[in-house]
């Protein structure tokens, strides 16, 4: 994109300013701002043969183009709504036999059988509701780093730039993620058979307020998790680039965001098991966060807040890495996408501004 806005920029260089060419040219000239040239010479020094002529409009396209990239650079809100909506969606589909797996062996008294049918449960609530979950959770992290990025602009804040935007991001997306978590598990802990048994009865035993039971538990683990994986996954993506001399490509991208999404995952399974206990527990057994840490420690022992962490980080490890790098390669592709379409029609692109 930028060897085309610089070709682009050439072009004007050397077309008369009468011209329609230049005329087409000189909104976004202008937005840019006034560019010097790279090099001792000048573009109208008559001391510049040709040749130099050349190189410095070629320089000064580059840097012109720069300019350009940088005013197409962000994504719109509704992009960061489709590039975090498609990433959630597929992730969680993809993944979501694992999750039966860890929700059916986190619950009490579930029955351990393992037909096909069982790894489907609760897929109808994780794809309709992991769309818009999706959409929320990027649009609410871009906007807290955006925000936080004025606030504290200084290197040093990075990591505290990304743990924050990561944990807004979660507290956005919880207001359909505990729907889809109750509606999900119950269906998956065969509390109900399907979405629409689940829904109507749900919404008829505890009303409304029924969608958000296990609220604190599970914002407790969200938060938590997503702003220490996007905390892990930058502070991975910063130390490979030191490390190696470049950034990562795209399979590298998913190794580090799958690693992040693990360390996060282990850290957080005891707020998971009693997240779960909590949203599957239809007799009043588990009342809250401390009373049911309580229960389980005197009842089941201690080592039962790990109960389901291999299926956990098995689920959370590529989910974390298939949702970024799916994010990220859809905001790479709309930015080039962009950055092309302001090379071709650079007017256009300056207008739209």
């Amino acid at each position: 994109a930028v060897r085309a806005l610089a070709l682009v920029a050439l072009v004007a260089h050397f077309v008369p300013s009468s011209s329609s060419a230049a005329g087409l040219m000189n909104p976004w000239v202008s937005r840019l701002g006034s560019l010097k040239p790279l090099s001792k010479g000048s573009l109208d020094d008559n001391r510049v043969g040709p040749l130099g002529k050349i190189r410095n409009a070629w320089r000064d396209g580059v840097l012109m183009a720069k300019a350009a990239t940088e005013t197409i650079g962000t994504l719109t809100h509704q992009e960061k709504m489709l590039a975090g909506a498609t990433a959630r969606g597929i992730s969680q589909t993809v993944l979501h036999p694992i999750d039966v797996v860890r929700t059916r062996l986190q619950a009490k008294g579930i029955s351990k059988h393992w037909g096909a049918e069982t790894f489907i449960k609760g897929v109808i609530p994780q794809i309709a509701l992991a769309v818009p979950a999706g959409a929320l959770q990027f649009v609410g992290f871009e906007w807290c780093k955006e925000k936080l990025e004025q606030v504290m602009p200084q290197p040093h804040f990075a990591d505290l730039r990304a743990l924050l935007a990561g944990a807004g991001g979660a507290f956005v997306a919880s207001a359909i993620r505990v729907p889809q978590e109750v509606l999900k598990q119950r269906i998956q802990a065969d509390i109900y058979p399907n979405i629409a048994v689940a829904l109507p009865s749900l919404l008829k035993t505890d009303g409304p307020a029924g969608l958000f039971k296990g609220y604190t538990a599970t914002i407790s683990r969200d938060i938590p998790w997503n702003a220490l994986s996007f905390l892990f996954h930058a502070q991975g993506k910063r130390i490979f680039k030191s490390v190696v001399g470049r950034n990562c490509d795209d399979k590298e991208n998913l190794y580090l965001a799958s690693a992040g999404g693990m360390l996060a995952a282990i850290i957080m399974t005891p707020v998971d098991v009693v997240k779960t206990r909590l949203m599957t527990s239809t007799t009043g057994e588990y009342t809250s966060i401390l009373q049911t840490v309580g229960k389980i420690v005197s009842e089941e022992g201690a080592g039962t807040l790990m109960k389901g962490v291999v299926p956990r980080v098995m689920y959370l490890a590529p989910l974390a890495g298939l949702t970024l790098s799916i994010y990220d390669k859809i905001s790479a592709d709309i930015l080039r996408k962009k950055a092309k379409e302001a090379a071709l029609h650079p007017a256009a692109a300056a207008a739209a501004k």
